[in-house]
């Protein structure tokens, strides 16, 4: 099976298509009249990209001008997999393989990138590999790829995720194009947040939307909540602590996927008599906003969906030009876990916490490194 990628230059054949190419796919950010209105009162720095008339508007496909490139299917899900490969994870630790089989894409666990002793459970893990199948499906629509994907729980392959199947074609959207864009930008941003006023409930309620397919609930915490987590994060110690210097002072020289110093934080740094992780520019948290995601159980499956969630939520963060941080910490000590649970949620469990908010004018955050794409990347060979 062979798919039509919509790019902006000729057709490439079988050769993947590049960065560059894909790139090309986001030229025109739409942004829907509801969207630019909760803009007006944010003032985001987004706002002229959201709401810049292209093509296509509110959901229609890309400029007639563009041609289509080609694509077998093994090229497909190699780029959707490479790109995918962006998400953000605990610790940047990158815990995922993906291996392509025909027209399958299958995601496995990395349990050699387990921390073991900060996530025991590999709650984690599995959120963190939720996190890149999300990114991959987003990768796919902007590739005109229609696909299903099939989560497995199989006892006799437990690192065997999901499986994305290729379908057919699929008529790209400006919806597609704008999370892709958001995908190619995003960064984890764990400094303190300046802001100039909390953000407008339409803000937050668009960020929950995003996570409602996933079936996983978010909790927008108020400030004595978020300072009751802080407290409680800080007052336990983690074995993250033991693990987090491991993972930013490797010393061999040829490991680049580490995460650099500068990018190293957690939500105890926000605490009162914290000394932050990153150097705290102009912000002060002031008006920052915490989410708790939730799921109704506890399963491998819950993790999974959890970081699908993620996923949505901080693309659509992106696309709006909030800055945002995932802290994992809050779950990861049983005590804290226990108060957020009571905080927010006391018939649910908590999965995580992020932090969203404006940092327009502090200094971009360093990028994390990624992992070789011929150590995460497997073609099977079709015999």
């Amino acid at each position: 099976m062979r798919l039509r990628c919509w790019t902006g230059q000729k057709a490439m054949g079988r050769v993947p298509c590049s960065s560059q190419h894909v790139g090309r796919l986001a030229c025109g950010i739409v942004g829907s009249a509801g969207v630019s209105a909760v803009l007006r009162r944010v003032r985001l720095p987004m706002r002229e990209a959201l709401t810049t008339r292209c093509a296509g508007i509110g959901g229609t496909i890309m400029s007639e001008t563009q041609r289509p490139a080609s694509l077998s299917a093994r090229d497909v899900l190699y780029e959707a997999a490479r790109v995918a490969c962006l998400a953000p994870s605990i610790a940047n630790s990158q815990p995922w393989r993906w291996r392509i089989r025909g027209d399958t894409l299958e995601l496995h666990a990395d349990r050699a990138r387990q921390l073991t002793d900060a996530d025991p459970q590999g709650r984690s893990m599995i959120i963190s590999c939720g996190a890149v199948l999300h990114h991959a499906t987003v990768v796919l629509a902007v590739l005109g790829a229609a696909a299903t994907a099939e989560r497995i729980n199989d006892p006799a392959d437990p690192d065997l995720l999901a499986r994305l199947t290729l379908t057919g074609t699929h008529q790209v959207t400006a919806e597609d194009m704008r999370l892709h864009h958001a995908l190619r930008t995003r960064c984890t941003d764990q400094r303190p947040f300046l802001g100039i006023g909390p953000l407008p409930d339409e803000v937050i309620d668009l960020l929950r939307h995003a996570a409602e397919p996933f079936e996983v609930s978010t909790h927008a915490l108020d400030p004595p909540q978020a300072d009751l987590l802080a407290l409680a994060a800080r007052s336990t110690a983690t074995a993250e602590q033991h693990e987090m210097p491991i993972w930013t002072t490797r010393p061999d020289a040829t490991i680049r996927d580490d995460v650099p110093k500068t990018a190293a934080a957690s939500v105890g740094d926000y605490a009162p008599g914290a000394t932050p992780g990153l150097a705290p520019g102009p912000g002060d948290d002031r008006y920052t906003t915490y989410l708790a995601f939730t799921t109704t159980h506890d399963t491998r499956a819950d993790w999974l969906r959890t970081g699908e969630a993620l996923s949505a939520v901080l693309l659509t963060a992106t696309t709006i030009g909030l800055a945002s941080s995932v802290m994992s910490d809050v779950v990861e000590a049983p005590d804290a876990r226990a108060t957020l649970r009571e905080v927010v949620a006391p018939a649910e469990y908590p999965q995580l916490t992020v932090r969203f908010g404006v940092n327009e004018s502090a200094p971009a955050a360093p990028l994390t490194p990624r992992r070789p794409y011929d150590e995460v990347i497997e073609v099977v060979p079709m015999r």
